[in-house]
């Protein structure tokens, strides 16, 4: 029956049965109408849209698809009631909406026999303009029923009403979007900034560099993240530090090309598993892999400086809510540069203090050193012990031999020196030329001799 007609056009046979159907249409228009009065997101409008059509026409499957003009990537969808066994069937229901819009195909009904590449393989939709921008499809399928011009005139019903609450919910949806995105950059410059006035501080690299993948955790949604060097004589990447694992299973290593970590290495490229540990490229810290979290999402990006690979930064989630996603993935890659400036750095400031034959602390250093060691000893009252040391003879060595054999000397001497002291407490220098000294906080004089003593003998 033509729904469209006037009344006074209604055969007076017709006219009791017409007016059924028009109030049918009226309380269809009715519920859509209340439906976007109280739904005011587009997930939540569609969904209760789609659900009042299925109900409407009595059909297995309700699809809908908004889409922009312009920017063709920027599209909503939402089916409900396909066969969850059928993985490409809510593909394929899109690609026949999505081409429903593209093409400009307004209104179609198809009452098909055989079977189809698409389904559901019986189905009416209604292409509709939105807005300048926004356009839309609305779908209802079933194989159980033979569609008509009766059923597309009330699919048209429901888009009329809804069109205005789509571009509504669509915009806001946008928006929001593009707030989260904001928030998203103004926490990676705010991330940069606080990193870069690190980068002017004395630190040590691992220092520095596990303090940046400390805030780094803030801009991305990860519960774990490690750092592993590269040794280019072993050919092997180890774990330097982990947060958020047990050191004890950090401690795996890895060939380069071997597991996530190396095939980023290798390929000098970030690499984002979103399957985690269930990607093939993944080797387990541990073949016992019961009461261990299963890894659901991870990322692995490529320390590379002056073109020589350094290491590899691993962010990971035992979370199925938290995963890193492809634009956090730009973000780590300016963690990564950032921690190769520091990487440089700390280089750079190695040199400006070591000795270049034999790897000890320069005078200039130790001179520093010694100041705040002395006032460090003066406020807290604890001992302080200088060592001095002097290669007997070794003027007549060099022009013996030749400074080859005494650069050989000096560097053999500054190996046991380096080999005497405690690490991180005291500081081990050269003078210049045969003089080298040691600075020994909190040992007494007593102290100093047994060290001193026990250097001598070695030597």
């Amino acid at each position: 029956m033509d729904l469209t007609r006037k009344l006074v056009d209604v055969p007076a046979s017709e006219k009791r049965l017409f007016l059924k159907k028009k109030l049918r249409e009226l309380q269809l228009v009715y519920k859509v109408d209340r439906i976007t009065d109280r739904c005011k997101n587009l997930v939540s409008l569609s969904s209760a849209t789609l659900k009042l059509a299925r109900k409407f026409f009595k059909c297995e499957v309700a699809a809908i698809l908004v889409t922009d003009r312009v920017a063709r990537h920027r599209q909503f969808y939402l089916a409900i009631g396909l066969d969850e066994s059928d993985k490409d069937a809510s593909f394929r229901l899109k690609e026949l909406m999505h081409k429903s819009v593209t093409f400009e195909a307004g209104e179609e009904i198809a009452n098909r026999s055989q079977e189809s590449a698409v389904r559901p393989a019986d189905y009416t939709l209604a292409s509709f303009p939105i807005s300048e921008q926004l356009c839309g499809c609305l779908l209802v399928g079933s194989r159980e029923k033979t569609w008509d011009e009766e059923d597309l005139h009330y699919l048209r019903a429901i888009v009329s009403q809804i069109d205005n609450g789509l571009e509504h919910a669509f915009l806001k949806q946008k928006y929001q979007r593009s707030r989260t995105h904001a928030a998203r950059e103004t926490r990676k410059l705010s991330f940069v900034y606080e990193i870069s006035l690190s980068l002017g501080k004395d630190e040590d690299f691992n220092s520095l560099c596990q303090r940046i993948l400390e805030s780094a955790m803030h801009l991305v949604d990860v519960n774990r993240c490690s750092f592993m060097s590269y040794d280019r004589e072993r050919d092997e990447l180890k774990t330097e530090f982990a947060i958020g694992i047990p050191f004890t299973r950090s401690q795996i290593k890895l060939k380069l090309g071997e597991g996530l970590a190396g095939t980023a290495l290798k390929e000098g490229r970030p690499i984002l598993a979103s399957r985690g540990g269930k990607d093939v490229r993944f080797v387990p810290y541990d073949n016992n892999v019961e009461n261990i979290p299963s890894i659901v999402n991870m990322a692995c990006l490529p320390l590379i400086v002056e073109d020589k690979p350094m290491g590899v930064l691993n962010f990971s989630s035992t979370e199925p809510d938290y995963s890193v996603t492809p634009d956090e993935l730009a973000a780590l890659e300016v963690v990564t540069q950032l921690i190769g400036l520091a990487w440089q750095k700390q280089r750079l400031y190695q040199i400006s203090i070591k000795d270049e034959l034999t790897g000890m602390y320069s005078f200039r250093f130790f001179k520093t050193r010694l100041q705040e060691e002395m006032h460090r000893a003066s406020r807290y009252e604890t001992a302080l012990s200088i060592v001095m040391f002097d290669i007997d003879y070794f003027k007549k060595f060099n022009d013996k031999y030749g400074h080859l054999a005494g650069n050989l000397v000096l560097r053999e001497f500054a190996g046991v020196l380096n080999d005497s002291v405690r690490f991180g407490v005291d500081i081990a220098a050269r003078f210049g030329g045969e003089e080298f000294a040691l600075i020994l906080p909190g040992t007494s004089v007593d102290g100093a001799l047994v060290v001193a003593e026990r250097i001598r003998k070695t030597i």
